[in-house]
């Protein structure tokens, strides 16, 4: 999960933290005539993160010195062929967070651009790792599904592997259960260890004066919808303080929505995080319920669409729209690619530059 970071006055904001670079004045070599091969491998990833930058900006044609930028990068064996792959995480100055992948493979004549392109706001380079321990280098990234768009809120992900498949990099997720079982007990000790926290916190806490009660709303036989804020038929939320709520939503509330997830992912349950959901749905803050609109088109059964139905109704506009959207895509699960598409990039006449 992509977790905010409390800065000054409350303000969330996303960090990137990228390994230091070691600062020379020694001169550079140009990466797009460097040597690629493994053997090289310590070298190149002891670069400079604008050196590395700079080459990637002179194979676009330039986003300009002051545009975006560079999170982390790593060179790799991917491909098992005795040359490195090059990973990175950048910002190409439209955003303010580094949610942005590409692989770049050397090849006779120019470099091939591996997009890790996706229908949602972004994806984070999570690493390289070798996850069997087999001598072969997977890349991970984490691809959101859930929430975001609001620094009062968290971001669900969940781990994406991509790996060389021979004619180009594909979804290989399902060739690693057992990682996303550990992924998953992990989420779960986490959870349990917050939720003791909240029984301890609670049970020595003093009441809250002046809390607004938490709307409930109960099932209706003739399909009307409940008037007030909440719309969502089911059962009430469990009565918290509203700062607890607040906290939930910065953090615990996306753990739960990822490992429901993984649960579904693995198997477990077709529809884990239902009951999240429609709590979700039933709160009377519009970012509860936009999270569970994403929740109910990511879970996609019958029973979810149902309820995106009604949120398509919501009082507040965002919410509506957002459901109606959802409705309206034809697999909302399907956000990342199955298979990354390269795009050759040719050294243009004159590049690199002479010395």
């Amino acid at each position: 999960m992509k977790k905010p970071t409390v800065i000054a006055a409350g303000l969330l904001i996303f960090l990137c933290i990228s390994p230091a670079s070691a600062q020379s004045t020694a001169p550079h070599p140009d990466i797009a005539s460097a040597d690629w091969s493994v053997k090289q491998a310590e070298t190149l990833n002891g670069e400079p993160e604008q050196v590395v930058w700079n080459f990637i900006n002179s194979l676009w044609g330039g986003l300009g010195p002051n545009v975006g930028g560079l999170c982390s990068f790593k060179f790799a064996d991917l491909r098992h062929n005795g040359h490195l792959s090059l990973v990175v995480s950048y910002s190409n100055g439209g955003t303010s967070d580094y949610n942005l992948v590409d692989i770049f493979d050397k090849v006779p004549g120019g470099f091939e651009d591996f997009e890790v392109a996706s229908n949602g706001p972004g994806v984070y380079f999570d690493g390289v790792k070798d996850l069997n321990g087999d001598g072969h280098y997977e890349v991970i990234v984490d691809g959101h599904f859930a929430g975001g768009g609001s620094i009062d809120h968290c971001e669900a992900t969940w781990p994406v592997i991509y790996a060389w498949t021979g004619d180009g990099y594909g979804d290989v997720s399902r060739q690693f259960r057992n990682y996303y079982q550990q992924q998953l007990a992990s989420l779960q000790k986490q959870i349990a260890a917050a939720q003791a926290q909240k029984e301890q916190a609670a049970a020595g806490a003093a009441p809250v004066e002046n809390a607004l009660p938490t709307p409930t709303f109960e099932s209706q036989s003739n399909g009307a919808m409940p008037a007030g804020v909440g719309l969502i038929p089911g059962p009430s939320p469990a009565s918290q303080p509203p700062a607890t709520l607040g906290e939930d939503r910065r953090g615990l509330d996306c753990d739960k929505a990822e490992a429901a997830k993984l649960e579904r992912f693995l198997g477990i349950s077709r529809d884990a995080g239902m009951g999240d959901a429609i709590k979700w749905a039933n709160s009377d803050n519009p970012l509860d319920r936009s999270f569970a609109a994403d929740m109910f088109a990511d879970i996609g059964t019958g029973q979810a669409e149902e309820y995106l139905k009604t949120l398509s109704h919501d009082p507040d506009r965002n919410v509506a729209t957002q459901a109606k959207g959802w409705l309206s895509a034809a697999n909302p699960s399907a956000i990342y690619p199955t298979t990354l598409k390269g795009e050759f990039i040719p050294l243009t006449p004159g590049y690199p530059p002479a010395k």
